[in-house]
């Protein structure tokens, strides 16, 4: 694969169920608090990273049968569940690689939009962004699928 690519063959898992066909438009942000350590002595502030606090941001086309967005969603709701995200997805085995890596984390479903957005001729999505409750595991070998 090459190192730059379209973005439109992401792969998503969220509770083990593949939303990868839903999926709009995704971002993993990654995150670590700054936490001052400045002392007595120095000649400029001085950071350490502290906790993470990154974020998983998807837009979704809505579904509601069975094992689908909405579904696994709220199934999920109120809880912590793992997320697989993958830059790009094979159709039917994705090889996880130093140029395709797998992330791996725990987000909390916090908020919801079940009815979704949209209007009478449009398609009803969902934007949800989730707060991750892990660090954010980064792996150049194991699977998706």
């Amino acid at each position: 694969m090459a190192g730059i690519y379209l973005d439109n063959n992401v792969g998503l898992k969220i509770a083990t169920v593949d939303l990868s066909a839903y999926v709009t438009s995704i971002t993993l942000t990654q995150t670590v608090d700054q936490v001052e350590t400045t002392k007595m002595g120095d000649t400029s502030h001085v950071f350490s990273a502290g906790l993470e606090s990154s974020t998983l941001a998807v837009d979704f086309l809505n579904d509601w049968a069975a094992a689908k967005v909405q579904a696994t969603l709220q199934a999920a709701y109120g809880t912590s569940v793992t997320a697989l995200i993958v830059p790009v997805r094979a159709p039917s085995a994705t090889v996880i690689s130093a140029t395709n890596p797998l992330y791996t984390v725990s987000i909390l479903i916090n908020n919801l939009t079940p009815v979704g957005t949209g209007g009478p001729a449009d398609f009803a999505t969902s934007s949800m962004t989730f707060t991750c409750t892990s660090t954010v595991a980064y792996a150049t070998s194991g699977s998706f699928n």
